[in-house]
C-alpha cells in the first residue's frame, strides 16, 4: 500500500500447509537477514474486548496448526472444523506506510527501530479494534443472530521488504476464522471485518504517523512529513524503487504462470519461489549484480539513493505537533461527514472512525495512544450524532452502512427533483 496505509481485507481459503509455504516464501533475502534473530514465523496474539495479549511466537508447524483451526498448544480442534478446499481459514489486513518511511529506515537504524516499534503498536490497535467489534452467529439455522465475540486469535507476520527486494516494512495481521463466543468456538462473521476496513486502515496509518517516538526519530535526522504522510526529502526518489519493484513482480508472475501451465493442480514450494525472485532481479536490472545477502541488499538500497542524487538532511528538525486544545472538535466532526459524503451516500461507524483517524493524522497531531484515542473517539462520536439513520430500527448490525447526513439527503433530493422536472418537460415537448 504507497500513501497512507490502505488496502482491502484478504480471505485465505485452502490448506494450512499451502498457507505456511506461502508465508515462508513471501519475503526476500533482506528479510532472512533482518529476521535472523527471530524465534518464529509469526507472532501470536489473543484478544478480547478491551484487552490484547501477545502470547508467544508461532514456528512453521504451529503456524500450520493455527491456520487449520487447532489449538497450537493442545492440538485440540476449535469446534467443528470444515475440511473442504473452500473453508475460510483467516482474514488478513496489512499494516504499512509510504515507501519513503521504509527508505528512511534503511538509511538510519534509529529510525528503523522507532518505525518498527510504532508498527507493533499499530498492529495491537488494529487487533484491538477487531476484537472489540467482531461478531459471530448463534442460534439454529434460519434464526441466527449476530453476537459479539469474546476471544479472537491473530498472527502477525513481519516483513522488511517487498517480494521484489525493495525496502518495504509491513506487517500481515491475520485473524483466525475460529472465534470464541457463548461458550463455544464459532465462525468469524467475515463480512463485518470487510466492512470495517476503513477503520482498520485509518487506525493503522494514524497510529504510526502520530507516534511520538517515530516522529522524534525522523525529526532528529531532519526529515519532515507532508499531510499525506510522505517524507518530503525522500518522496522524489521513491518512484524509482516502485517502478523496479513492479517490473520484478511482473517477471515473477510470468515465471509462475508458465510453471503452473506445465504443472496443473500443483503448488510451487518456497525453494522454487525464491529461485524466481533471484532470476527476476537480473531480468529487471541487467546492469546490476544481485546482492547475495540482506546486508548487501540494504547497502545496495542506500547506494542507489546516493546515485539518484539523494543527500540526507544536515540539520535536525523540530518535533512537530499540533496542540490538541487548538482543534475545534465540532468543526472536525463536520469535516469528517463532508469527506464521507464526498465518497459515498451511506456509511457505518467504522467508516466514521477511519475518516476521523486520517483527519487527525493529516493535521499534524503527535500524541501518545491514550491521548489520540480520546481525541479521535470524541470527534467520531460528535460525527455519529450528526448522522441520519437510514433504517428506523434499533437492531441494525454495526457494520451495515446505514448512516448518512442531512447534506447527502438534500443533494439526493435535489437530484431527484431535477430528474422529475426534466421528465415532465420531455413529456410536454412530445
Amino acid at each position: 500500500m504507497t500513501r497512507p496505509v490502505h488496502g482491502g481485507v484478504k480471505f485465505y481459503r485452502g490448506s494450512s500447509a499451502a498457507a505456511r509455504s506461502y508465508v515462508e516464501a513471501d519475503h526476500s533475502r533482506a528479510d532472512d537477514y533482518y529476521l535472523a534473530e527471530g524465534s518464529g514465523l509469526a507472532e501470536h496474539y489473543l484478544a478480547g474486548p478491551g484487552a490484547v495479549r501477545r502470547v508467544g511466537d508461532l514456528d512453521g508447524p504451529s503456524y500450520e496448526r493455527w491456520v487449520a483451526g487447532y489449538d497450537v498448544l493442545t492440538g485440540a480442534a476449535k469446534g467443528r472444523l470444515r475440511d473442504d478446499a473452500h473453508a475460510l481459514r483467516f482474514v488478513e489486513v496489512v499494516v504499512n506506510g509510504p515507501k519513503t518511511w521504509s527508505l528512511a529506515a534503511a538509511l538510519h537504524p534509529e529510525i528503523a527501530a522507532a518505525y518498527d516499534a510504532a508498527m507493533d503498536r499499530a498492529a495491537g490497535e488494529v487487533i484491538g479494534w477487531v476484537a472489540g467489534h467482531a461478531t459471530t452467529r448463534v442460534g439454529p439455522r434460519g434464526r441466527q443472530v449476530q453476537v459479539p465475540v469474546e476471544l479472537v486469535e491473530a498472527a502477525v507476520v513481519r516483513h522488511y521488504t517487498s517480494r521484489a527486494g525493495d525496502p518495504h516494512r509491513h506487517l500481515h495481521v491475520q485473524f483466525n476464522a475460529r472465534v470464541y463466543a457463548h461458550g463455544a468456538w464459532r465462525g468469524l462473521h467475515s463480512v463485518g471485518v470487510v466492512d470495517s476496513i476503513e477503520a482498520l486502515n485509518g487506525i493503522g496509518h494514524a497510529a504510526v504517523m502520530c507516534d511520538p517516538g517515530f516522529r522524534a526519530a525522523l525529526a532528529a535526522r531532519g526529515y519532515t512529513l507532508a499531510a499525506d504522510g510522505e517524507i518530503d526529502q525522500l518522496a522524489p526518489y521513491a518512484g524509482s524503487f516502485s517502478q523496479r519493484a513492479a517490473q520484478i513482480n511482473r517477471n515473477v508472475d510470468r515465471y509462475e504462470a508458465a510453471w503452473r501451465a506445465e504443472h496443473p493442480g500443483q503448488e510451487p514450494g518456497p525453494r522454487l519461489r525464491r529461485s524466481w525472485d533471484r532470476r527476476a532481479w537480473p531480468d529487471a536490472r541487467p546492469d546490476k549484480v544481485a546482492p547475495r545477502s540482506g546486508a548487501d541488499l540494504a547497502a545496495a538500497w542506500n547506494t542507489e539513493l546516493r546515485d539518484l542524487g539523494f543527500a540526507p538532511p544536515i540539520r535536525g528538525a523540530a518535533v512537530p505537533g499540533l496542540q490538541i486544545g487548538r482543534i475545534n472538535r465540532d468543526l472536525a466532526a463536520d469535516l469528517v461527514l463532508t469527506r464521507l459524503g464526498a465518497k459515498r451516500s451511506a456509511w457505518n461507524a467504522g467508516d466514521v472512525r477511519g475518516e476521523t483517524e486520517r483527519l487527525i493524522a493529516s493535521v499534524g497531531v503527535v500524541a501518545e495512544r491514550r491521548v489520540r484515542h480520546e481525541l479521535v473517539e470524541d470527534i467520531a462520536d460528535r460525527a455519529r450524532i450528526r448522522c441520519v439513520p437510514l433504517l428506523d430500527r434499533d437492531d441494525v448490525p454495526e457494520h451495515v452502512r446505514a448512516l448518512t447526513s442531512e447534506r447527502v439527503l438534500a443533494v439526493e433530493a435535489d437530484l431527484v427533483d431535477r430528474r422529475a422536472r426534466r421528465a415532465r418537460r420531455a413529456r410536454r415537448d412530445r
